[in-house]
């Protein structure tokens, strides 16, 4: 009876050899988009299987085929976050240069320079402006403009991380000569 139980043991090993070398050996199985942390051999070979480039864990996404199997490999990681734009706003005033009055109806234009657009707004009776909604981390340039005045300083560039007050221009009035002579 022992002779039979070794016989048959004996006689089932030999038979599924062939099935276990096939399985070790690869048949069609494809592993060719692996990596450990960027790195692994130039060329693994071996029987049937090549790994080129890399070795390791299949890069996310990608799906290795092979008889009846499918396996999607990778290390799955939720997509980032994108923040939400942060808006901020601009406030100032227009100053005469000896600091004792304000300047009505100046015209204040910023520009966002990573879009192109452009917003205009005038002082108001108190000399103030002001600009609301804008993102945070684009670099913005303001400008005062009159008929009238030249300022100081002419324009302002910054990027915007935070609310920004009292970006002040300061006025001096342009006198115009005229020629009364016939």
């Amino acid at each position: 009876m022992k002779n039979l139980r070794t016989l048959f043991m004996l006689t089932i090993f030999i038979f599924s050899l062939p099935l276990i070398t096939f399985a070790q050996t690869g048949g069609t199985y494809d592993l060719s988009h692996n990596v450990i942390a960027g790195g692994g051999g130039s060329n693994s070979a071996g029987g049937q299987f090549s790994i080129d480039g890399t070795i390791g864990q299949a890069l996310a996404g990608t799906l290795s085929t092979g008889g009846s199997f499918n396996l999607r490999g990778g290390f799955w990681t939720a997509p980032p976050l994108n923040p939400t734009a942060a808006l901020a706003s601009i406030t100032g005033r227009v100053n005469t240069s000896r600091g004792r009055g304000i300047i009505r109806r100046v015209r204040i234009t910023l520009t966002d320079t990573f879009t192109g657009l452009t917003r205009s707004t005038q002082t108001n009776g108190l000399g103030t402006y002001r600009f609301e909604e804008l993102e945070v981390g684009h670099f913005y340039t303001i400008r005062a403009e009159s008929k009238n005045f030249v300022f100081s300083p002419d324009s302002f560039s910054f990027e915007l991380f935070e609310n920004l007050d009292e970006v002040d221009f300061t006025g001096e009035r342009i006198f115009s000569v005229t020629n009364n002579q016939k």
